[in-house]
């Protein structure tokens, strides 16, 4: 099986199911890449992938239709797998090309968000403001002129399939899918060395940007702290921390993770909190779990659904603190949930690895092909 990748940026996120993948598909996966790394990404500490033994096509800034389009000449029976409709905004164009020449396409995508908060955090509010009320226009509009000829849809989160059947896709054609990174194995050595006292240990990991919520779990901190709950947490993180006067007592700001080290980090604490307003997945949920460690998710975040199928964890709905508050009390005083927790991410871990990602992705890919007949059911969600 002939396939080609189309990806804006390739990332670790992704890397590891594609080359899985391609041992699947007998053949190499060819990869169009709009660029080799964001900027952006960049900033926040992340490195390019590593890219030896796989066949990648730049695309460039000028002249990009022409290669775009010889790339879709030179495979035409290939399944041309992009990732979203505007992961690169030179894609659209050769998605239409692509299906008005009878060529067979596929989405890999994120939810797009419907929150005012700025993707990267590094937007105007007005413009965050405006965005949310364009973007889901735009999606339905684009939506109605690819669905009908479009092959299959991995959409990444149930927010995301949400949105592509409201588009108008053929709900036989949408699969839940996510992002999945290998477990690292290390010895009991710890990274930093963490409180040893009865307290719960929480951790945060990502950008201190408004979207990730931090502000959100602050005040479920302080409210914790002022009902003598023993619960102590851990920022790491790129960014600027707030003021003094909103970090109460019992959180420590600890800088920037190295790239790679998310699970070093995340394996030395009781639980993981991921607060956001929106995250389209949010593969920290992945590091936690494959590293035993139960996750506090909002319901903003697309990896919420690792948490709802494994049990290793609770939800609570983004921005409320009052919430997140009772959940981490709760858990303070309960330590025999937490211990509930544990086992269920550990009995969870074989699931979450890119080989088993790739295997259903082939499935799905064979079904749409008319080459076999049950529809795969995906093992990350309810």
């Amino acid at each position: 099986m002939k396939i080609v990748c189309w990806q804006s940026v390739l990332t670790e996120h992704q890397v590891h199911t594609y080359r899985a993948l391609e041992q699947l598909a007998g053949e190499p996966i060819e990869f169009v890449l709009g660029e080799r790394e964001l900027a952006e990404r960049r900033s926040q500490g992340w490195t390019p992938v590593d890219l030896a033994g796989l066949s990648v096509h730049d695309l460039p800034p000028r002249g990009w239709w022409r290669v775009g389009v010889g790339l879709l000449q030179r495979y035409p029976e290939a399944l041309h797998l992009f990732n979203g409709m505007w992961g690169d905004r030179r894609f659209f164009p050769l998605l239409i090309y692509a299906q008005l020449n009878g060529i067979r396409t596929a989405l890999i995508t994120e939810p797009f968000s419907d929150s005012k908060q700025s993707y990267f955090g590094n937007e105007r509010k007005w413009m965050g403001r405006l965005k949310a009320i364009v973007r889901p226009l735009a999606y339905r509009m684009a939506g109605s002129l690819v669905a009908r000829r479009m092959a299959a849809v991995f959409a990444i989160s149930s927010k995301a399939v949400n949105q592509f059947r409201a588009m108008g896709f053929k709900g036989e054609r949408i699969f839940p899918f996510g992002y999945f990174v290998p477990a690292t194995t290390y010895d009991d050595v710890a990274y930093l060395p963490c409180d040893v006292s009865a307290a719960l240990r929480l951790v945060f990991v990502g950008s201190l940007i408004e979207r990730k919520g931090l502000t959100t779990l602050l005040e479920a901190m302080k409210q914790c702290r002022d009902s003598d709950v023993d619960v102590l947490l851990d920022v790491y993180g790129p960014g600027r921390p707030p003021g003094p006067e909103a970090i109460p007592p019992g959180v420590d700001f600890r800088g920037v993770v190295s790239f790679g080290q998310a699970q070093l980090v995340v394996r030395n604490y009781d639980v993981l909190v991921l607060p956001s307003l929106h995250d389209g997945w949010g593969v920290v949920v992945n590091e936690a779990l494959l590293q035993g460690v139960p996750v506090i998710v909002s319901d903003a975040v697309g990896a919420r659904t690792l948490v709802e199928k494994s049990g290793a964890g609770a939800l609570f709905v983004a921005s409320d603190s009052d919430g997140l508050a009772r959940v981490i009390s709760d858990l303070a005083r309960a330590p025999q949930l937490l211990e509930q927790w544990r086992k269920a991410a550990a009995n969870f871990q074989r699931q979450l690895s890119p080989e088993v990602a790739a295997n259903y992705l082939y499935d799905c890919l064979l079904f749409v092909s008319g080459a076999s007949k049950g529809k795969p059911d995906a093992l990350w969600y309810l």
